[in-house]
C-alpha cells in the first residue's frame, strides 16, 4: 500500500524530472521496504516535501526569461487576488502595485516602451478609469431594490473586488509607462 502511495507521489515532480529519475526513486523505494527499513515512508515523504519544491525551482529556471516573468505576473495575481478576499486589503493593494510593476516589466521587455508607449500609458489609464467607472456605475449608484435583490451580496462583492482590483493595476501601469517615456524623453533630450 505504502509503495503505490510513493508511486502516486512521485507524480508530484516535474514531467522531466519525474521520466528521468522516477522509475529510479520507486525501485529504490520498493528496495527500502522490502529490507524493512526503519521509517522509510517517513524518510520518502521529508525528502519529497524537501525536494519537489527544488525541483520544480530548477525547472523554471531553466524556461526562458519571458516564460518565468509570466508565470510570476499571474502568481502575484494570484496572491493579491487572494489577499483581498481573504480580507487582507491593504497587503492586496500592495501586491496589485507589485503586479502593476511586473506588468510594466513585461511591457517593456516586449519593446513596447519604445514604439507604441507614446499611446500605451494613457491607454491602460483610461482603460483602468474606464474599469472603475463602470463598476461603480453598477454597484454604487442608487438602482431600484428589486433590481439589488437579484444579485446575492457574496457576488456583487466579489465583483466589486476583482473590478476594483484591475482597475488599480491598469492605472498604475499606465502611470508606471507615462514616467517611463517622460524619463525617455528627458534622456534624449540632455
Amino acid at each position: 500500500m505504502r509503495a503505490r502511495t510513493y508511486r502516486v507521489l512521485i507524480w508530484l515532480y516535474p514531467r522531466r524530472f519525474r521520466r528521468e529519475y522516477g522509475t529510479a526513486m520507486t525501485q529504490l523505494y520498493t528496495d527500502l521496504e522490502r529490507a524493512r527499513a526503519p521509517h522509510a515512508f517517513r524518510r520518502a515523504l521529508a525528502e519529497l516535501a524537501l525536494t519537489i519544491p527544488y525541483q520544480y525551482w530548477e525547472a523554471l529556471m531553466a524556461t526562458s526569461p519571458m516564460t518565468r516573468t509570466a508565470i510570476t505576473v499571474v502568481f502575484t495575481a494570484v496572491i493579491a487576488i487572494t489577499s483581498i478576499v481573504v480580507g487582507a486589503t491593504i497587503v492586496g493593494l500592495l501586491v496589485l502595485l507589485l503586479l502593476a510593476w511586473e506588468l510594466y516589466a513585461v511591457l517593456r521587455v516586449r519593446g513596447s516602451h519604445v514604439s507604441r508607449s507614446s499611446r500605451t500609458w494613457w491607454q491602460l489609464l483610461l482603460a483602468g478609469a474606464g474599469v472603475f467607472a463602470t463598476i461603480f456605475v453598477i454597484f454604487a449608484l442608487p438602482w431600484p431594490e428589486s433590481w439589488r435583490s437579484e444579485v446575492p451580496e457574496e457576488v456583487a462583492w466579489f465583483c466589486v473586488m476583482i473590478g476594483v482590483s484591475l482597475s488599480i493595476v491598469l492605472v498604475a501601469t499606465g502611470l508606471l509607462m507615462g514616467v517611463g517615456r517622460l524619463a525617455v524623453r528627458r534622456r534624449s533630450a540632455g
